[in-house]
């Protein structure tokens, strides 16, 4: 009994320890947002990560970036960068009618010229 009482006291103690730190690391994160310094540990990585999660850094980090006097911070760019809208690649040729210069399409054999 006292080996359970041991290992969820050790449980609470560390999930009480990685709650704090992450808490920690997301006030860090804000504050560095309006440094003049780059911050290196709160670069695009940093910020996909709380992107993809959904967390409240992002959502607060997003918000004070997308400020018009916060936009061209130094590292507000990294938050812009992953909200900026996701436009995949595609590898096929669009059909736009530009590759189609006015009706005259390349041919593979010249015309004969009158």
């Amino acid at each position: 009994m006292k080996k359970l009482i041991v290992w969820v006291a050790i449980g609470v103690v560390v999930a009480t320890g990685c709650n704090r730190n992450q808490q920690t690391t997301g006030h860090d994160a804000l504050a560095a947002l309006a440094s003049r310094q780059a911050a290196t540990n709160y670069d695009y990585p940093f910020w996909n990560d709380q992107f993809r999660r959904k967390t409240d850094v992002w959502q607060k980090a997003l918000s004070f970036c997308n400020q018009p006097d916060h936009k061209f911070l130094i590292n507000c760019q990294p938050v812009l960068a992953v909200a900026a809208p996701r436009i995949p690649f595609s590898t096929s040729m669009p059909n736009n009618g530009l590759t189609n210069f006015g009706g005259m399409r390349p041919e593979a054999n010249p015309q004969p010229t009158k």
